[in-house]
C-alpha cells in the first residue's frame, strides 16, 4: 500500500468518526422513570424531520450554540425514525444534555438529491435564530423543526408532543409530568 492512499485511508477514517461523534445520541439519565440530568445540567428534547422528493438521500442539519458549547444535531430521511403511536416519522429525537445557561438554534443546513438524477437536488442553508434558557434539573421541550427539503425548501416549527413523548416512553421515560414545553416558533 502507498503512503498516499495510507494517508488517505487515515484522513477517511478520522472523518468518519468526527461525524460518527457529532451525530450520536448522549446516553440518557433516567430515574423513577423520568429524566434526570446531570448536575448542573438540563435536557433539551428536540425533534428534527425530513420530508424530501428524495427517499433516501436527504439529512438536516441544526446547530445550537451556546456561551461555552456549540452542538450539530442530525436527521437522515434514510435513517432515523421517530415512532409515535399512529405512525412513523422519517427524524430523529434529540434529548441533549446542556450546561444551565442561555441558547441560540443559530442555522441549519439541508441536503437532497434525487434517485437517478445525478445527483440533482440541493443544499438549503436556513437562518433560524430561535433563542431559549435552560435551567439547572430542567427538562425542556422545544418541539419539532421539519425540513421540506426539495426545489422550495422550507422549515416548519410545530409541537409533536404525543409523537415525541411516545417516543421517550419506548426509551424507558414513563414519567414526562415534570417536562416543560417552550415550543421555538
Amino acid at each position: 500500500m502507498s503512503f498516499l492512499s495510507r494517508c488517505v485511508r487515515g484522513v477517511a477514517g478520522v472523518a468518519s468518526a468526527l461525524v460518527a461523534a457529532c451525530s450520536a445520541q448522549p446516553a440518557l439519565q433516567i430515574e423513577n422513570g423520568r429524566l434526570q440530568p446531570p448536575a448542573g445540567q438540563g435536557y433539551v428534547v428536540l425533534a428534527l424531520s425530513v420530508q424530501s422528493l428524495s427517499s433516501d438521500r436527504a439529512q438536516l442539519q441544526v446547530e445550537l450554540v451556546g456561551a461555552n458549547s456549540k452542538h450539530s444535531l442530525r436527521a437522515d430521511i434514510s435513517r432515523d425514525v421517530i415512532s409515535g403511536p399512529d405512525a412513523e416519522t422519517r427524524g430523529r429525537l434529540w434529548v441533549l444534555p446542556l450546561a444551565a445557561g442561555s441558547y441560540t438554534v443559530s442555522e441549519a443546513w439541508g441536503e437532497w438529491a434525487v434517485n437517478g438524477s445525478n445527483g440533482r437536488g440541493g443544499q438549503p442553508h436556513f437562518k433560524i435564530e430561535r433563542r431559549f434558557q435552560i435551567a439547572a434539573g430542567e427538562v425542556l421541550y422545544l418541539g419539532e423543526i421539519n425540513a421540506q427539503l426539495n426545489f422550495a425548501s422550507a422549515l416548519t416549527y410545530s409541537d409533536q408532543t404525543p409523537r415525541d413523548f411516545y417516543q421517550l416512553k419506548q426509551w424507558g421515560v414513563q414519567d414526562t409530568s415534570l417536562v416543560t414545553t417552550r415550543l421555538l416558533h
